[in-house]
């Protein structure tokens, strides 16, 4: 046996003492004679009589508890009605502290939100559009200034060119 297992024994072991205990003390109304609760010897004239008693005994406990509901305030049966009433009306006093220190979002700011969310998905096409619009002229520029790029490239090349040229005409 572990050592955990030892432990948990020894706590079983104390509730139900401790059950037992609670039990004998509440059957005596809080007189505890130990010493008649560990002598428990039954004759023969005896044991009939320890029945009636036990059953009357379990009687007066279910009267006992029976009692003990009907004497409960009925206001008690409302204590969390009134706690929420409270709790309420707290939460209401404070709403506007308690959302700017917890950074809690409000049904204004969801609608808020909502809104921009469907402008924005509404919005999708359109900017897909000017995009693509704006990609197509691009290239168009792009391909324009190539051309031009070229040109300049071709004109300079010549230029180098005829510069050869004169220059060996100039040395003969």
């Amino acid at each position: 046996m572990d050592i955990i297992e030892l432990i948990a024994v020894i706590i079983l072991v104390a509730a139900i003492v401790f059950l037992v205990y609670y039990y004998i003390q509440t059957a005596n109304d809080g007189n505890i004679n130990i010493k008649e609760v560990l002598k428990f010897s039954p004759k023969k004239d005896n044991v009939s009589s320890l029945v009636d008693e036990e059953i009357q005994e379990k009687k007066s406990m279910g009267d006992k508890i029976k009692y003990t509901f009907k004497d409960i305030d009925k206001s008690y049966a409302n204590t969390t009605d009134a706690f929420s009433k409270r709790l309420d009306s707290f939460l209401d006093e404070r709403s506007e502290e308690l959302i700017e220190n917890w950074s809690l979002v409000t049904t204004e700011d969801l609608s808020t939100l909502e809104e921009r969310c469907t402008a924005a998905c509404d919005s999708i096409d359109s900017l897909e559009k000017r995009f693509s619009e704006f990609t197509n002229a691009t290239d168009s520029k792009i391909e324009d200034l190539d051309k031009r790029l070229k040109a300049l490239e071709e004109a300079e090349k010549e230029l180098e060119d005829a510069k050869e040229v004169v220059e060996e005409v100039a040395e003969e």
